[in-house]
């Protein structure tokens, strides 16, 4: 697993695009979002992620709610089978990183994206770092590549956002 995680950070390290890369990099940078593409999928991270919730409660009521959720702090868009999965950030009073996953599915030939399921897939404890909390968070792009994201946020409960970046990307 390590190893993985080793080949896929040098990965993203040597192939950051720049406004000046040559387009098919998988790495795409901008102000607002990160964009890592691999076999025809997609991830989009904000860079500044919204945390909606603050108690467990609160995202294992939501999660499974058929109703499109309007800020989506990682989204991943898969091309076979068309899906789009969302994931969402709780963070508990104690720095407990909870991760919700909303998978939408598309039929072949339809226009829309459908509510599939929702759950909670994992939970991050943090670590302790001067500046707040930073937790480690592995997302799966495809059976390829996995992405690795860091997330930090200053230690005050409850938080409403965290600063999101990849290892080798700024």
């Amino acid at each position: 697993m390590r190893r993985w995680l080793l080949v896929t950070l040098v990965l993203l390290a040597t192939t950051t695009m720049r406004p000046d890369a040559q387009p098919g990099s998988p790495v795409v940078l901008d102000q607002s979002a990160i964009r890592v593409q691999s076999n025809g999928n997609e991830l989009i991270a904000r860079r500044e992620a919204p945390v909606t919730y603050s108690t467990l409660e609160q995202i294992a009521t939501s999660i499974t709610a058929t109703v499109a959720t309007r800020e989506v702090p990682v989204r991943i868009v898969r091309a076979s089978p068309p899906q789009e999965i969302d994931y969402l950030f709780c963070v508990t009073s104690g720095g407990t990183l909870v991760l919700g996953e909303r998978v939408h599915t598309r039929e072949a030939g339809a226009p829309r994206y459908v509510f599939t399921r929702g759950a909670i897939v994992r939970s991050y404890p943090s670590f302790n770092v001067p500046e707040g909390w930073l937790w480690l968070v592995d997302v799966p792009l495809s059976r390829e590549a996995t992405v690795t994201l860091q997330l930090r946020a200053h230690a005050q409960w409850p938080v409403a956002s965290v600063s999101v970046t990849t290892a080798g990307i700024p």
